[in-house]
Protein backbone atom coordinates (compact mmCIF):
# COMPACT_ATOMS: atom_id res chain seq x y z
CA UNK A 1 0.00 0.00 0.00
CA UNK A 2 1.45 3.54 -1.16
CA UNK A 3 2.01 5.81 1.90
CA UNK A 4 -0.93 8.60 0.63
CA UNK A 5 -3.12 5.50 0.94
CA UNK A 6 -2.14 4.34 4.12
CA UNK A 7 -2.85 8.00 5.63
CA UNK A 8 -6.29 7.88 4.12
CA UNK A 9 -6.87 4.54 5.47
CA UNK A 10 -6.17 5.99 8.86
CA UNK A 11 -3.28 3.30 9.13
CA UNK A 12 0.06 5.27 9.61
CA UNK A 13 -0.82 8.48 11.57
CA UNK A 14 0.43 11.75 10.53
CA UNK A 15 2.86 12.02 13.50
CA UNK A 16 4.20 8.59 12.21
CA UNK A 17 8.46 8.84 10.96
CA UNK A 18 7.51 7.23 7.74
CA UNK A 19 5.31 10.35 7.02
CA UNK A 20 8.40 13.00 8.01
CA UNK A 21 10.52 11.65 5.37
CA UNK A 22 12.52 14.30 4.75
CA UNK A 23 12.79 16.09 8.21
CA UNK A 24 11.72 14.48 11.17
CA UNK A 25 10.01 15.26 14.16
CA UNK A 26 10.97 15.40 17.49
CA UNK A 27 9.69 12.62 19.32
CA UNK A 28 9.84 14.09 22.96
CA UNK A 29 10.31 17.17 25.32
CA UNK A 30 11.76 17.27 28.39
CA UNK A 31 8.96 17.44 31.13
CA UNK A 32 10.38 17.54 34.50
CA UNK A 33 13.18 17.28 36.28
CA UNK A 34 13.40 15.92 39.94
CA UNK A 35 15.88 16.41 42.18
CA UNK A 36 15.43 14.64 46.50
CA UNK A 37 16.56 16.70 48.77
CA UNK A 38 17.48 17.12 52.96
CA UNK A 39 15.68 21.02 53.24
CA UNK A 40 12.59 21.21 50.75
CA UNK A 41 12.12 25.06 51.64
CA UNK A 42 16.00 25.63 51.57
CA UNK A 43 16.02 24.68 48.12
CA UNK A 44 12.51 26.35 47.33
CA UNK A 45 14.14 29.40 48.67
CA UNK A 46 17.39 28.57 46.66
CA UNK A 47 15.77 27.95 43.32
CA UNK A 48 13.82 31.10 43.41
CA UNK A 49 16.43 33.50 44.68
CA UNK A 50 19.45 32.10 42.30
CA UNK A 51 16.94 31.93 39.26
CA UNK A 52 13.51 33.60 39.70
CA UNK A 53 11.97 29.88 39.50
CA UNK A 54 8.18 30.43 40.52
CA UNK A 55 6.12 27.26 42.42
CA UNK A 56 3.36 25.65 41.03
CA UNK A 57 1.04 23.48 42.64
CA UNK A 58 1.44 19.94 42.94
CA UNK A 59 -0.88 16.87 43.04
CA UNK A 60 0.22 15.87 45.82
CA UNK A 61 -0.82 16.40 49.24
CA UNK A 62 1.05 19.19 51.77
CA UNK A 63 4.60 17.26 52.47
CA UNK A 64 4.94 15.88 49.45
CA UNK A 65 7.57 17.03 46.53
CA UNK A 66 6.62 20.54 45.31
CA UNK A 67 7.51 22.02 41.60
CA UNK A 68 8.67 24.96 40.50
CA UNK A 69 8.37 26.00 36.67
CA UNK A 70 11.14 26.92 34.68
CA UNK A 71 10.49 28.30 30.74
CA UNK A 72 9.11 26.13 28.21
CA UNK A 73 6.63 23.87 29.99
CA UNK A 74 10.09 22.14 32.27
CA UNK A 75 9.41 21.94 35.41
CA UNK A 76 11.63 21.22 38.38
CA UNK A 77 10.21 18.97 41.24
CA UNK A 78 11.98 19.28 44.37
CA UNK A 79 11.41 16.00 46.54
CA UNK A 80 11.97 15.77 50.22
CA UNK A 81 13.46 13.35 52.47
CA UNK A 82 17.04 12.65 51.48
CA UNK A 83 19.15 12.02 54.14
CA UNK A 84 22.77 10.81 52.58
CA UNK A 85 24.90 13.33 50.84
CA UNK A 86 24.75 13.97 46.85
CA UNK A 87 27.84 12.65 45.32
CA UNK A 88 28.22 13.18 41.80
CA UNK A 89 30.66 14.63 39.64
CA UNK A 90 30.65 18.01 37.80
CA UNK A 91 29.73 16.15 34.22
CA UNK A 92 26.76 15.18 35.52
CA UNK A 93 24.67 18.28 35.83
CA UNK A 94 21.79 20.10 35.15
CA UNK A 95 21.99 23.54 32.58
CA UNK A 96 19.73 26.64 33.18
CA UNK A 97 20.66 29.21 30.48
CA UNK A 98 19.89 32.96 31.58
CA UNK A 99 20.19 36.17 29.40
CA UNK A 100 23.60 37.41 31.23
CA UNK A 101 25.76 35.90 34.01
CA UNK A 102 26.49 39.06 35.47
CA UNK A 103 23.31 39.13 37.88
CA UNK A 104 24.12 35.67 39.01
CA UNK A 105 27.50 36.00 39.81
CA UNK A 106 26.63 39.37 41.77
CA UNK A 107 23.87 37.33 43.53
CA UNK A 108 26.63 34.78 44.09
CA UNK A 109 29.29 37.12 45.32
CA UNK A 110 26.71 38.38 47.91
CA UNK A 111 25.29 35.48 49.09
CA UNK A 112 29.49 33.95 49.84
CA UNK A 113 28.89 30.89 46.76
CA UNK A 114 31.76 30.39 44.65
CA UNK A 115 31.25 28.73 41.42
CA UNK A 116 33.96 26.78 38.87
CA UNK A 117 34.60 26.41 35.41
CA UNK A 118 34.00 22.81 33.88
CA UNK A 119 37.11 21.71 35.01
CA UNK A 120 36.77 22.64 38.60
CA UNK A 121 38.89 26.04 38.64
CA UNK A 122 37.67 28.36 41.43
CA UNK A 123 36.30 31.39 40.07
CA UNK A 124 36.61 30.88 36.64
CA UNK A 125 33.61 31.80 33.65
CA UNK A 126 33.93 28.71 30.98
CA UNK A 127 34.20 30.73 27.49
CA UNK A 128 35.80 27.85 25.65
CA UNK A 129 33.01 27.32 23.75
CA UNK A 130 33.06 27.96 19.74
CA UNK A 131 29.92 29.85 19.84
CA UNK A 132 30.73 32.34 22.40
CA UNK A 133 28.32 31.04 25.40
CA UNK A 134 29.88 31.20 28.87
CA UNK A 135 29.35 28.82 31.79
CA UNK A 136 30.11 28.54 35.29
CA UNK A 137 29.22 25.87 37.47
CA UNK A 138 27.41 26.00 41.11
CA UNK A 139 25.94 23.96 43.45
CA UNK A 140 22.54 23.94 45.20
CA UNK A 141 22.01 23.60 49.20
CA UNK A 142 22.25 19.58 48.50
CA UNK A 143 25.13 19.76 46.13
CA UNK A 144 23.65 18.83 42.68
CA UNK A 145 25.87 20.01 40.18
CA UNK A 146 24.05 23.43 38.00
CA UNK A 147 25.63 24.69 34.32
CA UNK A 148 24.60 28.44 34.62
CA UNK A 149 25.59 29.25 30.84
CA UNK A 150 24.05 32.63 29.16
CA UNK A 151 22.57 30.84 25.85
CA UNK A 152 19.62 32.75 26.09
CA UNK A 153 21.35 36.30 24.65
CA UNK A 154 20.95 33.95 21.93
CA UNK A 155 17.61 33.06 21.75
Amino acid sequence: MKLRALLFAGLLPLGSPAFAQDKPAPVARLDHVAIWVADQQKSIDFYHEMFGLGEIPAPFPPGGPRWMRLAGGVELHIQPGRTAPVEQPRRVHMAIAVASLDPILALLKARGQGWSDIAGKPGAINASRTDGIRQIFIQDPDGYWIEVNDALKRR
